[in-house]
């Protein structure tokens, strides 16, 4: 169904620009409390979904606390006045539904699936936590330790993970970007039981919220009972925002490093400045991103693995966040000693698309394979209700996940060629390179 999907958008490119684009009916209000609420219908499914966006995530956290954001998300199922510790999870459980969250740099996410029937009770389940979570000694150790053994897994034990936190610390001198929100190790063993009040007590309030519900539901019974479980909720002073007294400063040379590690496979990776998530400037970059590093027919890919033959994959994402992110670049290769012709071709495809426009057939192709990405993500309503989430933060528009293929498709070969110059140059750049450590010399001579 996704292949026939993605054939019938290629077909009809050419149509695209002339469409408008398809704009859900969102409904959106504020309680007297600042909650934000956000109200899409959708009755093809008999789901509901429920989720809250704190706007909180790594970047708000502490300099000497990073990894509490996280901490929070695990914490949140762990018991508040009227539940029990683990409840609120079988609670949502027993009724058929389902339920998660997780921590960005800009945003702290939690979602409930479930059967229409079960909106008030989940909604009561949402307002509950939000100001009525119990913190004690033991749930944060417990907690501390489980965000740890995350770490372990995702950063310690991964080298290319590694890699990638190496070259956001190149990239980012002082903005909280260059540390992921899984946390470090040492802050998070510091982390107190006032800490986490504090924390709770600033972020985890109706007027740093936005409730999303989505689904098969009535706008007039949500907003009957969001105000019945919400509104009397009490708002709090306008939380600290650590990241903007840290403005990143223009890099202005290139930054490199070498990370040597026990890998079979050796990996340059790099990252590029951005900007931030509400840019107009990120629709090009996206475009370019597909041309250049997404996928086996990209660029970077056919030169470096199939004409060359000197990497075994390569590619490259858009990070994109609500401050400055970055457009990274990755290339895995066999033998260590091949790294300076893997940096040489990366930099010269880089060099090509900056120097030449890109052909009417790379863009067509791009554009398409964007559009296509944009109704994957929108398969399901628990989906759709991330995108509207996220995006409210990052972007600064709810609805940028809609808006945005007839965006892609007002973008132009010169736009690509353009933010190329502007953005993906020398001077702008973090390199490292994921390497073996050098055998040491063996002892003693020939017999």
């Amino acid at each position: 169904m996704r292949t026939l999907l993605a054939l019938l958008l290629t077909l009809t490119g050419a149509a695209h620009a002339a469409e408008k684009p398809n704009l859900p009916d969102l409904k959106q209000w504020q309680l007297s409390n600042g909650l934000k609420v956000i109200f899409f219908a959708d009755h093809k499914a008999p789901l509901t979904t429920v989720q809250v966006v704190y706007r909180v995530g790594g970047k708000d956290e502490p300099a000497d606390k990073r990894g509490i954001a996280h901490m929070f998300e695990h914490m949140m199922f762990k018991g508040s006045t009227h539940v029990p510790p683990e409840m609120h999870a079988r609670f949502i459980d027993s009724v058929g539904g389902n339920e998660n969250a997780f921590t960005a740099d800009d945003v702290t996410l939690y979602y409930d699936t479930i059967p229409p029937a079960a909106l008030d009770f989940t909604l009561k389940l949402e307002a509950e936590r939000m100001r009525n979570l119990v913190l004690y000694q033991k749930t944060i150790d417990s907690e501390r330790e489980v965000v740890k053994e995350e770490l372990r897994v995702r950063l310690e034990n991964s080298p290319v993970q590694k890699a990638v936190d190496k070259v956001l610390h190149l990239a980012y001198t002082v903005h909280p970007y260059r540390q992921t929100p899984i946390g470090e190790k040492k802050m998070l063993d510091t982390v107190t039981v006032d800490d986490c009040k504090k924390f709770y007590s600033m972020y985890y309030r109706p007027n740093n919220a936005t409730l999303i519900v989505a689904g098969d539901s009535d706008e007039a019974q949500v907003r009957k009972l969001v105000e019945t479980h919400f509104g009397a909720l009490e708002p709090g002073p306008e939380p600290r925002r650590p990241a903007e007294a840290m403005t990143e400063p223009e890099q202005k040379e290139l930054r490199e490093a070498t990370l040597n590690l026990p890998v079979q496979l050796p990996v340059v990776i790099g990252a590029y400045h951005i900007p931030g998530g509400s840019s107009e400037d990120l629709y090009a970059l996206e475009v370019l991103q597909q041309i250049l590093s997404s996928g086996e027919s990209s660029r970077m890919y056919q030169r470096l693995v199939r004409k060359d033959h000197v990497a075994v994959g390569a590619g490259g994402f858009v990070f994109d966040h609500e401050d400055p992110g970055v457009f990274l670049t990755f290339a895995a290769f066999l033998q260590a000693g091949d790294a300076d012709k893997v940096k040489q071709a990366l930099a010269e495809e880089i060099e090509k698309v900056a120097t030449a426009p890109v052909s009417a057939q790379e863009l067509a192709k791009a554009k398409n394979q964007l559009a296509a990405r944009a109704v994957f993500r929108r398969e399901r309503v628990s989906s759709i209700a991330t995108e509207i989430g996220v995006n409210l933060v990052v972007a600064h528009d709810p609805l940028h996940a809609f808006s945005a293929p007839a965006k892609y498709d007002l973008v132009t070969a010169a736009d690509v060629q353009r933010v190329a110059q502007k953005f993906l140059v020398r001077t702008n750049y973090s390199q490292v390179t994921l390497q073996p450590p050098a055998a040491a010399p063996k002892k003693g001579g020939a017999k």
